[in-house]
């Protein structure tokens, strides 16, 4: 079962009532990142994305969230130190932040807002040529659909195989239509599934996993429900 859990970024006024409540799960060196963020927003999706995470290992494991060790391979992908049979992966975006978890299988995961225009420079430029003909072949409206589903494949895909965007995202190639999304790496299909969801109208996420035929359960997890998470381990 691969388990993807979407929270809705609280205000600033929200999020600074329980900064130290929040902080005090979370690693010296998570705390030290988020403190030096000069940005609001980055401080509360980077709060939140770690206790998303430490709060998924925590309950399958029955460990204190503060004992959950989070690393990071080479190129950045974070993983569990202690327990690497889940991997999970972090995004954020719009108006979300959101954790995909799957157990033995590589996950990769990434949003984008609806709201974000289309850019056919943009998919000219980093696309492939048959990618990007494509998107320019449909109407105005559908390109911006299209653009933004081919870019959450590419990044999600990226963040799956531990390699973000060190790669350029014209070295692989998207099949996409309805009814498949098929990924071609070195013109090889690759064995992953893909599957995308825009359930709440505002945002398309993107979820990429290791091997076929994973089952797939989006939930919205509230704001409240991490407090009281949190408070038991106070």
């Amino acid at each position: 079962m691969v388990t993807i859990k979407i929270l809705t970024r609280p205000s600033l006024e929200i999020f600074e009532s329980y900064q130290e409540l929040f902080l005090s799960i979370l690693s010296e060196k998570e705390r030290y990142y988020i403190l030096k963020s000069k940005k609001e927003k980055d401080r509360i999706e980077k709060t939140l994305g770690w206790i998303l995470c430490r709060m998924e290992a925590s309950e399958r494991f029955h460990v204190h969230p503060s004992g959950v060790v989070v690393a990071a391979h080479e190129k950045g992908k974070p993983y569990y130190g202690d327990f690497p049979e889940l991997e999970f992966n972090l995004t954020h975006g719009g108006d979300v932040i959101i954790a995909a978890f799957s157990e033995n299988r590589a996950v990769g995961v990434d949003v984008e807002a609806l709201t974000r225009k289309a850019n056919l420079e943009i998919a000219k430029r980093y696309f492939t040529l048959s990618e990007a003909t494509f998107i320019e072949s449909l109407s105005e409206n559908d390109q911006r659909r299209a653009f933004l589903r081919f870019w959450t494949i590419k990044e999600a895909y990226l963040k799956m195989i531990g390699v973000g965007l060190t790669r350029p995202l014209d070295s692989f190639e998207i099949q996409y239509n309805e009814e498949c999304i098929s990924i071609y790496d070195n013109e090889v299909l690759q064995l992953c599934d893909v599957v995308q969801n825009e359930s709440d109208g505002k945002h398309i996420v993107t979820v990429c996993v290791e091997n076929r035929e994973n089952k797939f359960q989006f939930s919205e997890i509230d704001l409240q429900t991490i407090i009281t998470f949190v408070k038991k381990f106070k």
